[in-house]
């Protein structure tokens, strides 16, 4: 078990608690003339220091994480679909876990709009593939194959290349290959997986990250890392959140 530095707050009776948790463990704490000092393997340091570098302690650099959850409406189901900070910086890294599934936020993905850092929230890659999803769309029964050509009465103009190609048989779902070219009858994959059968049912999947329509579930943990080294602020945190209708 992981073991951390807690420090208490108690500005008021409204917000007393332990606040924050920190990863470093000196070996004695004093507070002495309104400083904070600490001891670590016989050497002196003193803390909260403007002029100094932010998350360094003890010559090791560390991240200022936030984790909370999310939860109003506790009895549902819902749809988490975007992350909106505010506060004078987009350099966060942001993983979302619901009860559900998982997903992130690149700190590279965040764009400014009306004051707020704001991106969807991306689903993680995932090998499993979900025929309920929109981003799943079928292509037809399997014509003929030669190699890593495939050929159908029609191919869907839906299907996109970079598209997940995969058969269906007897209930089970087998991933062939992944779209690099395609016409109105045929689809050329990259390399093939497996070898489908003439007549199988074929659909492609689009990728589970761009076609991301959010999370589902009853709550959402949710945790923002930045790993630099300057001072920032976050005031708020949101989300866009909608009811899930099965």
């Amino acid at each position: 078990m992981a073991e951390y530095t807690l420090s208490f707050t108690d500005k008021s009776e409204a917000n007393s608690g332990w606040s924050s948790f920190y990863s470093y463990i000196p070996d004695y704490m004093v507070n002495m003339n309104n400083e904070f000092y600490t001891f670590k393997d016989g050497q002196l340091y003193i803390h909260n220091k403007p002029e100094g570098v932010r998350n360094n302690f003890y010559g090791q650099q560390y991240n200022t994480e936030i984790e909370f959850l999310s939860n109003e409406g506790p009895s549902e189901v819902k749809i988490f679909k975007t992350i909106e900070i505010e506060g004078d910086s987009k350099e966060w890294d942001v993983t979302v876990a619901t009860d559900i599934e998982s997903g992130h936020v690149n700190k590279a993905d965040f764009e400014n709009k009306e004051g707020f850092k704001y991106s969807y929230i991306r689903r993680n890659a995932s090998d499993e593939v979900n025929t309920e999803l929109l981003s799943v769309q079928g292509v037809g029964n399997l014509v003929s194959s030669s190699s890593n050509l495939y050929t159908f009465s029609s191919v869907p103009g839906n299907v996109s290349i970079g598209d997940v190609l995969y058969s269906s048989s007897g209930g089970a779902y087998t991933k062939i290959g992944s779209i690099v070219s395609k016409t109105n009858t045929t689809v050329t994959l990259s390399s093939s997986l497996s070898a489908p059968s003439n007549g199988d049912f074929i659909f492609v999947a689009k990728n589970s990250v761009a076609e991301s329509y959010g999370l589902k579930g009853y709550y959402a943990s949710i945790r923002l890392v930045n790993s630099g080294s300057s001072p920032v602020e976050v005031f708020a945190v949101n989300s866009e959140v909608s009811k899930s209708f099965p």
